[in-house]
């Protein structure tokens, strides 16, 4: 990955694309998700990814393009998974008390 490559500043180039991709999960039924959401998403997705990380402007509107609603459901529910695992936890415990 060219080391120049800057994702914050590509976002003005890939806004149109952007709006598409949220114009797509809202028909599908993610209603409350904000263009910033998404595009923290597409961030989490890119730092995610251990290699062939988009290097040229192509390949981060291709990356953005190719997420789907279930790509982002699925980070949800890790998500949740991980803030209620705690909770989960001692709402068990403090029933034996």
């Amino acid at each position: 990955m060219s080391e120049n490559f800057n994702y914050v500043e590509m976002r003005d180039y890939i806004e149109p694309f952007l709006r598409s991709k949220h114009e797509e999960f809202q028909l599908l039924g993610i209603e409350r998700l904000s263009i910033d959401d998404l595009w923290d998403f597409v961030l989490f997705t890119i730092e995610k990814k251990k290699a062939d990380k988009p290097s040229r402007l192509y390949q981060l509107v291709n990356h953005v393009m190719s997420l789907s609603v279930n790509d982002y459901m699925n980070k949800l529910r890790v998500d949740m998974f991980k803030g209620t695992e705690i909770q989960l936890t001692d709402d068990l415990f403090s029933s034996f008390n």
